[in-house]
């Protein structure tokens, strides 16, 4: 198995949830007609987002694709609350400040699952890093050290 079938399966899983609980809302509405396209919108949205970030936090990757999937991750958790302040009717003038919330949040668990290291922060930049003709010369003395020990 895949390290990535779990969170595959949790997003597949949450689409299938929220296409089935909207065609019951529409074959079913005295039950399940309180479920909207919005609530949809907030199930699949939130939700992938939170695997996405999940999958940002936890998975052994570079920085720059941890920090990818944190930020798309608070993109669709945004699209999620957008679709929760029109289901709900939230006041306009609390819209901007939950969205500052939660990408003030998203900032922190990047700075947290990167660790705080530099995007472009390569092999040169750790201790003992040898460039090509260091590698090279190395080399070339381990063959004639083979050469000479034959």
């Amino acid at each position: 198995m895949g390290r990535n079938l779990w969170y595959k399966l949790l997003g597949a899983l949450l689409v299938l949830v929220a296409a089935v609980l909207w065609i019951l809302s529409l074959t079913v509405p005295e039950t399940f007609g309180f479920f909207s396209l919005a609530w949809a919108g907030v199930i699949i949205c939130g939700g992938l987002g939170l695997i996405l970030i999940l999958q940002g936090c936890f998975q052994k990757n570079a920085n720059t694709i941890k920090k990818l999937k944190i930020w798309f991750g608070i993109v669709l958790v945004v699209c999620g609350v957008l679709c929760l302040v029109s289901e709900l009717a939230i006041p306009g003038n609390l819209v901007i400040p939950i969205i500052a919330i939660v990408v003030a949040v998203g900032l922190i668990i990047t700075i947290i699952a990167s660790r705080g290291s530099k995007w472009d922060e390569g092999d040169n930049h750790k201790a003992g890093y040898k460039n090509y003709h260091e590698r090279k010369a190395e080399e070339e003395k381990a063959a004639e050290e083979n050469k000479e020990n034959k």
